[in-house]
């Protein structure tokens, strides 16, 4: 065996077995980066049923490259030898400075727990890296055959939240409009808020997990594998892909006429019980049929099958043009250090934080204030250790009440997404629209002056016509101290403030009080807010509950 590695930081070896050995830094760094992009994806995979088909999304990626390159003749294994390209003479420690950018990229990541803008950032990186890769081993061809597999791994990766919640919010409100249309055209006595419909015997309320979001995306993702498995065209591949968009906004609309015509006919009692039947049944018969369509579209055709022709696996890979591969080892080196820099930088901070484990609010139950029950569906999805949801009649409220909520979460993954669920984000699911700027307001508690964000919404009400305010105060602290918020820009889809360090904010306890007060005309009741919010809560400090 023979090899040598040029000034130009460029691999050239005289032999396969070299040019394998030599190259270990491309391959082991191909590896941690996969696994560093599937990684990132899993909390979303594990909590969040929007996604949680993304575990099978890996497992089709490999079994697509496992095929496309199995499939390939003798010849095409030796044109991409002579075809394997590289543009690159720069220093590899030049190559290694981009590494240097996994630090603050990983801190975003970690600070605000799976940001959907970082997560597309890292997962795009990842594929254009590999498709870089399969340019230099293999030039056009290689690139052109492993693209497809590569890009379907995007389809487990979480939208962005300034794509998915307007989406989202769009799809809950789309099918309660015509819902209430088929409903009224049925004879069936209904009244609509946004995306929450009154039914005679109970409320259907279409929350995120039903606005349809998550067929459109695993169904998208079926048919894209399908397209792959049953090899078809180009064209019929766009006509599944667009097929299994209407299929899914269809057979969500159905899947909630269903159980609107449950609580209509049985009560919410049956709805509840029947709920996850319908949507599973609703959910298969769309695989199903996106499947059988794919068949149908397929017939006739051949699949593609792995080759025994072109040589063992050993034997086809080391025709590749591994010397055209840049030396990675700089840049494998950088990733790992920053990796392990990070992560041990949070180990430190989380054997030194001392979380809040107990409220510092108190609900104050009785004199006009009455405790209600969360949603099951709604209380799920926050998440929260422990929360109250309250109504205080009030004659001085312009229509005689105040609602209230309180809720804490304890250090946990589900308090490293509390702050999704805010005002402007979950108020346009019943039908309020957001009016004005976000302001700052100063409201005392106990005796202690505490700060709070102001929201108004207002909303046309279905059954009279009118246009309906609202004025909201809301207030969230981590540890007792005040979250500070910037609403002007939501890149990231959290407007909590950012700094480039490291930080102990996710391993935090997290308190969240609000008030609101509906009204129809005048000005916003700012000043009866503060004062319901003083009666309807009592505080202490948090610094005698950290730890207990």
């Amino acid at each position: 065996m023979s090899s040598e590695v040029v000034d130009s930081g460029v691999f050239r070896a005289t032999d396969p077995v070299s040019k394998l050995r030599m190259n270990w830094a491309f391959t082991l760094l191909e590896a941690v980066l996969w696994i560093w992009s599937i990684l990132v994806c899993v909390p979303y995979w594990l909590r969040d049923p929007d996604y949680g088909y993304g575990w099978f999304v890996p497992i089709g990626m490999f079994l697509f490259l496992w095929m496309r390159l199995g499939s390939q003749d003798r010849a095409f294994w030796e044109q991409c030898g002579k075809e394997g390209r590289t543009t690159w003479r720069i220093s590899p420690w030049l190559i290694a400075l981009p590494g240097l950018g996994l630090f603050p990229l990983e801190v975003y990541r970690e600070e605000y727990h799976q940001s959907g803008i970082v997560l597309w950032a890292i997962n795009m990186a990842k594929v254009a890296f590999s498709m870089a890769g399969a340019w230099w081993l293999g030039g056009r061809q290689l690139l052109m055959l492993t693209m497809f597999p590569l890009m379907f791994f995007l389809t487990a990766v979480p939208w962005p939240a300034a794509i998915a919640h307007p989406v989202q919010q769009n799809l809950m409100i789309g099918i309660a409009q015509v819902l209430t249309e088929i409903l009224l055209w049925m004879e069936v006595p209904v009244k609509s808020n946004g995306a929450v419909l009154h039914l005679t015997n109970g409320t259907v309320g279409i929350v995120e997990a039903c606005s349809g979001i998550r067929s459109l995306q695993s169904g998208l993702m079926v048919s894209l594998a399908v397209g792959e498995l049953m090899w078809l065209t180009r064209r019929h591949r766009f006509w599944l892909t667009m097929s299994a968009i209407g299929l899914a906004l269809v057979g969500n609309l159905l899947r909630t006429f269903t159980l609107c015509w449950i609580v209509e006919k049985e009560g919410s009692a049956a709805m509840d019980a029947k709920h996850d039947l319908v949507a599973n049944v609703a959910m298969y018969s769309l695989y199903g049929v996106i499947f059988g369509l794919g068949m149908f579209l397929g017939r006739g055709r051949q699949g593609i099958w792995p080759r025994k022709d072109a040589g063992t696996w050993r034997e086809r890979i080391s025709q590749l043009s591994w010397e055209h591969v840049p030396d990675f080892r700089p840049l494998l080196g950088v990733t790992v250090a920053m990796f392990l820099l990070v992560h041990g930088w949070y180990q430190v901070l989380e054997w030194r934080a001392k979380p809040q484990t107990r409220p510092a609010f108190t609900a104050v139950v009785g004199e006009g204030t009455e405790k209600k029950d969360f949603e099951g569906s709604v209380w799920t999805r926050l998440g929260a250790t422990e929360g109250d949801s309250l109504v205080r009649k009030d004659p001085e409220a312009p229509l005689g009440f105040v609602l209230g909520s309180h809720l804490f979460w304890k250090p946990s993954s589900m308090a490293r997404t509390a702050l999704h669920h805010r005002p402007d984000i979950c108020m346009p699911g019943s039908g309020w629209k957001q009016q004005g700027k976000v302001e700052d307001a100063e409201v005392t508690i106990s005796g202690r002056s505490m700060p709070f964000k102001v929201f108004q919404f207002s909303r046309v009400e279905q059954d009279t016509g009118k246009t309906v305010s609202a004025l909201q105060l809301w207030g969230v602290w981590r540890n007792g101290k005040p979250v500070e918020f910037d609403f002007g820009g939501k890149l990231a889809g959290l407007p909590e403030k950012y700094g480039a360090i490291p930080t102990d904010r996710h391993m935090l306890g997290v308190e969240l009080v609000s008030v609101m007060i509906p009204y129809e005309d005048g000005e916003a009741p700012i000043d009866l807010a503060k004062r319901s919010l003083g009666q309807m809560f009592t505080h202490q400090p948090v610094d005698e509950t950290v730890g207990k």
